[in-house]
């Protein structure tokens, strides 16, 4: 019962990102507000935090009499929350805290958010994951209303507060309806009594897995429980926008993929064909959603479900669960996806000057006359998130249509594409708007920053690079999925 109570060494990456938390929240009590001492503390902390998580590749523990299980798995999203945190926090450290915007809190907030995902990725046991979970979003909810001075930010915080409540009560339902079925909350045992019962599990139990299915679906905005996303994405301080669409999204698929790939693997027919119809809706809805966007931040918001929709592609697989190159797919994409959305959100950190101004397809007008290279890192963003070659978004959309053709869902698959090429049109409007268009005469000079400059650039080549050669991620990915059977 007691089985890897003690193995602490199972949870050190952990440990390293909360104490760097815990340590920035203590020190920004002693330094001047807008000190730079700060955020780097904390990079070098989530740097330290990334140091260990890739010193452990290959280990495989457990803690926590078997609640907490660390492995590839695991540690693959590890690095992908703290290189996500890091970069969002260099484009914050390089043009919003200039203007003392952002409190000192918001280091610490981002941190703890990143420990939520943490948990949540080697999260055996739903006890824990929704610990996560809930860690997770109530950092992401004040964050969001940052910006204390804004209507927008504050409205947008409490409509993301309000709804994410909603859909942790039906998390702890479906926790509660799952437990009263099989009387215990571990992710293995609770899959090796679907493996044994097949089709004739109890009914109580299929309504838990729904009620999860939802209140998951809230957390990464699938259709039909996006609503909150265009507001919140859009009020939100646009470094927290960029950080929401990626890594919190990301930790909700670690999530789903766990639980709908494994736990659920063999359960009834009906967990398969509510993930189906939540991949349609999302990818019908968000594409043709963001065609009808002028604001590029409610656009990309729109985006992000429609790659969601994407992803959940991925997984509808046959059974025993997500085929190997879904699960490969799925996680594949998400690097894709925060690459390539953080470097968006990135030009438009840049072109706003601090101010989250500059964020309608009229402002980013005649952009390559101005700054051929921001005009030339978005047009790589773009063309990634329309999936076409060399990018790595054409690679990661490849793998998630392959895997459902592979299961047999060829139509769902098809779906996809042609609503990708809907896509297409509003990321290249983006393209056209910066190259072939005059610029306004109100344009208005913005601060550069070696830092930003840096980091946009080591992520458009990160995008082309994987694009062309995608192998050795690819091999990583495999590996991580592979590791939780």
């Amino acid at each position: 019962m007691f089985e890897g109570l003690y193995s602490w060494s199972a949870v050190a990456p952990t440990l390293v990102v909360l104490a760097t938390a815990l340590i920035v929240m203590l020190v920004d009590l002693f330094v001047k507000p807008g000190s730079r001492i700060v955020p780097w503390l904390t990079i070098v902390g989530l740097l330290a935090g990334l140091a260990v998580t890739i010193g452990m590749w290959g280990t495989e523990e457990v803690a926590f009499s078997g609640a907490w299980k660390i492995g590839a798995y695991s540690l693959f999203f590890y690095a992908l929350f703290i290189v996500a945190a890091i970069i969002t926090i260099l484009f914050t450290l390089s043009h919003e805290q200039r203007r003392g915007r952002f409190p000192g809190e918001y280091w610490s907030l981002i941190t703890f958010s990143v420990v939520g995902m943490m948990v949540m990725a080697s999260a055996a046991d739903l006890i824990t994951l929704i610990i996560g979970l809930e860690t997770m979003s109530l950092c992401a909810y004040v964050m969001v209303g940052l910006n204390r001075n804004d209507p927008r930010s504050s409205e947008g915080a409490l409509k993301y507060f309000l709804l994410g409540a909603f859909a942790s009560a039906f998390l702890l339902y479906g926790a509660a309806f799952i437990y009263g079925s099989v009387v215990t909350t571990r992710f293995s045992e609770i899959g090796a009594f679907i493996a044994a019962h097949g089709d004739s599990i109890p009914f109580t139990l299929q309504v838990g897995g729904i009620l999860l299915l939802v209140g998951l679906g809230f957390k990464v905005a699938a259709v039909p429980f996006h609503m909150w996303a265009p507001d919140a994405y859009q009020a939100a301080p646009t470094p927290v926008t960029g950080f929401m669409a990626t890594a919190v999204k990301a930790a909700g698929f670690a999530a789903i993929v766990k639980i709908f790939g494994l736990v659920f693997a063999s359960s009834a027919v009906v967990m398969q064909d509510l993930i189906w119809w939540l991949a349609l809706l999302s990818m019908i809805v968000g594409n043709f959603a963001a065609v009808m966007q002028m604001n590029l931040k409610r656009m990309l918001a729109y985006s992000s479900v429609a790659h969601v929709g994407y992803l959940l592609t991925a997984i509808v697989g046959s059974d025993p669960g997500v085929s190997l190159q879904g699960g490969t797919g799925v996680l594949f994409y998400l690097v894709s996806y925060t690459l390539m959305t953080l470097g968006a959100f990135g030009v438009l950190i840049i072109i706003g000057g601090g101010e989250d101004r500059r964020e309608t397809l009229v402002d980013l007008t005649g952009l390559a006359s101005k700054s051929p290279g921001l005009a030339l890192a978005m047009t790589i963003f773009m063309v990634s998130m329309s999936g076409i070659p060399p990018t790595i978004g054409f690679f990661g959309k490849f793998y998630v249509f392959g895997a459902a053709v592979q299961s047999g869902y060829t139509g769902l698959a098809v779906i996809g594409i042609l609503t990708s090429v809907v896509g297409v049109f509003y990321y290249f409007r983006v393209v056209v708007n910066m190259y072939m268009k005059p610029a306004e005469k109100s344009f208005l000079p913005y601060r550069r920053s070696r830092i930003s400059d840096i980091t946009l650039g080591v992520l458009a080549v990160a995008v082309i690079y994987l694009g062309i050669f995608p192998q050795s991620l690819l091999s990583l990915a495999r590996n991580a999925f592979q590791s939780l059977f």
